[in-house]
């Protein structure tokens, strides 16, 4: 029996039209366009909606190459829509209701990882273990493995911080109370290094993930990695702290749905 697509929403509205851009997209004259509005539809400025979570069937038959499409794009975007699932379902949601679109979906993109060569560069790598996480039910980290700035309160002081990942080096810079950088001179905002966690001593899941890097040939990835597990100190006072720690308990903080649950094989003390 069809799916009822109009039971659904998207970004923009009923998403009775969604069959014919799953269709769409599956012909090389219209493809393009097609990627662009689905994508848009289902993922629109990181946000998902009812029908992102019904088109995962859709978007594996893709993957696995079952209709026309481009494999690569269903991926992605599959990939980006269950990483968002915490904004509105508790983790677990997508693989209790969609449980076998959701194991393809994980197969692929372990498959993806391991293909030699790789087919990205280091922040496609990245994006790919997200979404690795994401089809495995990992909350936090789905969204948070990437080279960026992630925003946290030093535990001892309570200082509002910037953890620059994407810097270099990696080091960790003060904001002020409504968490906007504070700029000094030309000097930037008083900031310290971070020093990275090394690969023996890295929690369970980070070191899996370095494991995979390490494999898969992606050497900035894997020091990437020590950094986002490696220790900061707050520029205001002297005591070390977690990186991921404070990492996780700011997303955690602002994620009602994450507030209850927890998964100790995300990090260890350090």
């Amino acid at each position: 029996m069809p799916m009822d697509w109009s039971r659904f929403e998207h970004a923009y509205g009923s998403a009775a039209d969604l069959p014919q851009l799953l269709e769409q997209v599956g012909d090389p004259e219209l493809a393009d366009e097609a990627w662009e509005e689905l994508a848009s539809a289902l993922y629109h400025q990181g946000s998902v909606y009812t029908a992102s979570f019904a088109a995962l069937p859709a978007l594996a038959d893709i993957a696995a190459d079952r209709i026309p499409g481009d494999r690569r794009l269903a991926l992605l975007l599959a990939g980006r829509i269950v990483s968002a699932e915490q904004q509105v379902h508790e983790p677990g949601y997508v693989q209790t209701h969609y449980p076998d679109a959701v194991a393809e979906l994980h197969g692929l993109t372990l498959q993806g990882l391991r293909a030699e060569p790789f087919e990205g560069d280091e922040e496609d790598y990245l994006y790919a273990l997200e979404d690795l996480l994401a089809f495995e039910g990992v909350p936090v980290w789905r969204c948070c493995l990437l080279r960026n700035s992630y925003e946290v309160q030093c535990p001892a002081c309570s200082q509002h911080l910037k953890i620059d990942l994407y810097a270099q080096p990696p080091c960790t810079r003060r904001l002020d109370p409504n968490e906007r950088v504070r700029f000094i001179g030309d000097q930037g905002p008083p900031l310290t290094g971070i020093h990275p966690t090394v690969p023996a001593d890295l929690p369970p899941l980070g070191a899996r993930l370095y494991a995979m890097a390490v494999e898969a040939g992606q050497s900035t990835v894997a020091e990437h990695l020590t950094h986002l597990h490696g220790r900061a100190t707050c520029p205001d006072c002297t005591p070390e702290f977690s990186v991921p720690q404070q990492i996780e308990a700011a997303v955690r903080s602002r994620t009602p749905t994450l507030r209850a649950t927890t998964n100790p094989a995300c990090h260890g003390e350090q």
